[in-house]
């Protein structure tokens, strides 16, 4: 099976970035590699075909490369210190919150923080978490629920009996996905979803694979999608991209917020 030439890789990744704004630079080639062998195997073509159509800008190819290229790799009460900050700040509020997962992946982190708003005694309150994704593949697995030992391996033993159903795969009771409004969302390209303006907007893990012009854009999409006073929760790596916002910088427990302000 022959190898794409390092032009049309380029050319490929160049589309990529276009698409959803993932970035395969710094020796990520095969990363990029193995998400052509991931789209042309839904399309059952061969590499090359794949190859042709997405440099040909076919639509299919296209969302079937996003699709193959996207990282999914995610758990429940992932990095749990900004978690945790999160929700010691919204619980006191006294009105129903709106939080935006960007980038959900499979569902773990919205599930994450339905789980914390309920574990803070705010059952009934009328929050809602909004999860977004570019993958439909992800959001599916995200409205099935179910997730075995390895996405759950963070939760203590009484939180996974309080909130999943028994089973070989464990699935979100009814009440945790209730508060979850899963819909597919691009964050380069399409506006914010239903919901705003967002209590908080969490986004971990995502920014980490866009080119910085594209990851500051997409931060600029993410702040302005808040309330005043609303919380932007990002990954410790990806802090440094928002630097150049003016964002109030809160510091809680071993965790960093970053607020909109309030003027």
């Amino acid at each position: 099976m022959t190898r794409p030439d390092p032009a049309a890789l380029a050319e490929v990744a160049g589309v990529l970035a276009e698409a959803a704004g993932l970035s395969f630079a710094g020796g990520l080639a095969p990363a990029l590699e193995e998400g052509i062998e991931r789209a042309a195997s839904t399309l059952a073509v061969e590499r090359g075909e794949l190859v042709r159509r997405v440099r040909a800008r076919e639509p299919a190819a296209i969302a079937a490369l996003v699709e193959g290229s996207v990282v999914g790799e995610t758990s429940f009460w992932r990095q749990p210190e900004g978690l945790d900050a999160l929700t010691r700040r919204l619980a006191p509020a006294p009105r129903p919150l709106s939080v935006w997962s960007a980038g959900c992946a499979s569902g773990e982190e919205p599930y994450s923080l339905a789980i914390a708003l309920l574990e803070a005694g705010r059952g009934g309150r009328g929050d809602r978490v909004v999860a977004t994704d570019v993958s439909a593949r992800a959001l599916a697995r995200a409205a099935e629920g179910s997730y075995g030992p390895r996405s759950l391996r963070r939760l203590a033993p009484e939180v996974v009996d309080r909130w999943f159903e028994p089973g070989e795969q464990l699935r979100v009771k009814s009440a945790v996905r209730e508060l979850v409004l899963l819909a597919r969302q691009n964050l380069i390209v399409d506006r914010p979803p239903p919901g705003g303006p967002f209590d908080a907007v969490v986004c971990r893990n995502v920014l980490i694979y866009f080119e910085p012009a594209t990851a500051a854009e997409a931060i600029y999409r993410l702040v302005a999608a808040l309330r005043p006073g609303g919380l932007l929760v990002l990954s410790p790596v990806e802090l440094p991209l928002a630097a150049a916002l003016h964002l109030e910088w809160i510091e809680d427990a071993g965790a960093t917020l970053l607020r909109r302000p309030l003027a």
